[in-house]
């Protein structure tokens, strides 16, 4: 059965678990989306002592792992940087609740001020960005890689120059567990996730409003094309699915292919995703 949940939060050179002897409470909530933005996330630990408190340090590292022990599904969900600590008390209980991020104190605060020489391409810059920014890349393929006859001049915020820089090539770019993804906006992996009735999905997915798919009115009085469709689906938590996956989808609304564009891993260990056709 799937109902033996599994947690593991490594924080502050510590290991704490749902489960086991010295089992905890933990809660969370992790999202994750093609947006330009670090994700933020949120993990409560009920009732830790106050040495393991003041070992959580502020910047410090954050790993979380979660799913179905039996289902032998325990995977990385998150790995990150504390941003915040706050413990309160809510009745009797003692909750820690850690406020984490994909590095967005660098990304909020690193600068770059650099010339580049005539003819460089989009992507060298890119790939300087991201390391000024202190991030690995997972991906780095523009979907129109232009080059700067007369040079580029950055300055200033380098995650403003990076989020400016995709959108001059037409891509999107995303940070996912660390790493910089850079690539065009239909563009997905192959994942050979089957989500049906017997492996975890829940409930039927649902059309999310406004996109019906009809054209819509512009500004100017015209018609133009409205966001591609997307459908919301909910599965028993599962710690493989992540951003730009293509998964394929069996159930009474929808059937095929579909690649994932948000979601997010919550604490009643359900993963609800927002998926477009791939």
């Amino acid at each position: 059965m799937y109902w033996i949940r599994q947690i593991e939060v490594k924080a502050g050179g510590k290991v704490f678990e749902s489960i086991g002897d010295n089992a905890l409470d933990i809660e969370f909530e992790i999202p994750f989306s093609d947006k330009n933005e670090p994700d933020v996330s949120t993990i409560s630990i009920y009732n830790l002592s106050e040495d393991s408190i003041n070992s959580i340090e502020k910047q410090g590292n954050v790993s979380v792992s979660a799913g179905y022990r039996d289902m032998h599904n325990v995977a990385e969900v998150l790995s990150g940087q504390i941003e915040s600590i706050k413990t309160e008390w809510k009745g009797l209980d003692k909750v820690t609740t850690i406020t984490i991020s994909d590095g967005a104190k660098a990304w909020r605060k690193t600068e770059l001020n650099k010339t580049y020489q005539n003819n460089t391409k989009a992507s060298a810059i890119m790939n300087d960005l991201c390391s000024t920014l202190g991030y690995p890349v997972s991906e780095l393929k523009p979907k129109k890689d232009i080059t700067y006859p007369l040079g580029k001049t950055i300055k200033g915020s380098a995650s403003k120059s990076l989020i400016q820089l995709a959108k001059d090539t037409e891509s999107k770019m995303f940070i996912n567990k660390g790493r910089i993804v850079i690539r065009p906006e239909e563009v997905g992996y192959n994942s050979g996730i089957l989500l049906n009735g017997e492996s975890g999905l829940l409930d039927t997915p649902t059309l999310n409003e406004n996109n019906t798919g009809d054209q819509v009115d512009s500004a100017e009085g015209g018609k133009e094309n409205p966001p591609q469709k997307s459908w919301t689906v909910k599965c028993l938590l599962n710690p493989q699915i992540e951003t730009d996956m293509i998964i394929n989808i069996e159930s009474r609304s929808i059937n095929g292919a579909f690649r994932v564009k948000s979601g997010k891993h919550s604490k009643d260990f359900v993963t609800e995703l927002e998926v477009v056709e791939a």
